[in-house]
């Protein structure tokens, strides 16, 4: 008698959510509930240093071998990437030529491995049909915990090349990667940033704060920016006035990581349009970009962990 199965996964990486993006790196986990024969079955697991990509694959891979007899699976989940790659031929045609550059490919292999082991048929589908089911609600609620917890085994290593001030992941440079996450507790001899908004874009306002006394850096105030904007330019403004005075800056944090991502590509790449209203931000960005480009540095551009840390300490407090 063929068994029907129902596993609703939900994969969370804490640090990309923001930025709805399947490559960002941080700390990440995975829910699912498993329905079988009228019986349900939860669990989760959780890394540092993953993707929400790796963490939907790896919730598939853990439900699919806990089923061990012959099965007809309807797996629900988020991620349109890891579906069309189950249910458009990709997988298949990756296996051909052995997975070459392929993202994640340890864990394709495994779960190929794992999908033709067992006398099981697997169809994927977008949780979409399935959004407000309390089951998948369950997995998404579990998932999330799971990403909000300290010490986390590391999923992908970090490199030990302290001369970059981002780290690369498995030999690819991801431009949202930032170095060096502690998810224990945050270096005091460092600065903070951030950035507020009203209305987003609107008037904006930035500042940094020495993260051991809450004490104000500086702080500046533009007439039309965007939150993203003000973050990229804090950053930026911390590193040319300690360069500038001649002082040691060994770590700045920031909450943004689009901001992260544009210092370190060394371009502000922005959407808003730039208008007779907001010139003055776009001459800021333009002499950031500059200094970028012409000055090297040895600060470690970090992303605060507000998950296990709780806000920025240069947060504005307006949410």
């Amino acid at each position: 008698m063929q068994n029907y199965v129902t596993i609703f996964i939900y994969g969370s990486c804490h640090f990309s959510e923001r930025l709805d993006s399947d490559e960002v790196i941080g700390n990440g986990g995975y829910g699912a509930v498993i329905i079988s024969n009228g019986e349900r079955q939860e669990f989760s697991g959780g890394f540092s240093n993953t993707t929400n990509a790796r963490m939907d694959i790896m919730g598939i891979i853990d439900s699919l071998q806990r089923i061990d007899e012959p099965s007809n699976i309807t797996i629900y989940l988020t991620n349109g990437y890891v579906i069309d790659t189950l249910t458009k031929g990709w997988l298949q045609k990756w296996k051909a030529t052995g997975f070459k550059k392929k993202k994640h490919a340890d864990l394709w292999m495994k779960l190929d491995f794992v999908l033709n082991e067992n006398p099981i048929k697997v169809t994927f589908k977008h949780s979409k049909e399935v959004t407000n089911h309390p089951d998948f609600k369950l997995a998404e609620q579990i998932a999330k915990s799971m990403s909000g917890k300290r010490n986390l085994p590391i999923d992908l290593k970090r490199t030990t090349d302290e001369g970059d001030l981002f780290s690369e992941i498995s030999g690819e440079t991801n431009p949202n990667a930032v170095a060096d996450i502690e998810d224990d507790k945050p270096i005091l001899d460092s600065i903070c940033v951030d950035a507020s908004s009203i209305q987003n874009p609107g008037p904006t306002e930035y500042k940094a704060v020495d993260t051991r006394t809450k004490q104000v850096v500086f702080e500046y105030k533009l007439e039309e920016a965007t939150n993203n904007i003000g973050e990229f330019l804090a950053i930026v403004h911390a590193l040319a006035l300690y360069k500038a005075q001649q002082k040691t800056l060994k770590i700045i944090y920031s909450d943004s990581l689009n901001a992260i991502s544009w210092v370190k590509q060394k371009k502000c790449k922005t959407k808003f349009e730039r208008t007779e209203n907001n010139q003055k931000t776009f001459e800021l960005i333009e002499r950031a970009v500059s200094w970028l480009r012409n000055n090297s540095y040895e600060t470690k551009i970090l992303k605060w962990n507000t998950g296990a840390w709780g806000e920025i300490p240069a947060d504005y407090r307006r949410k």
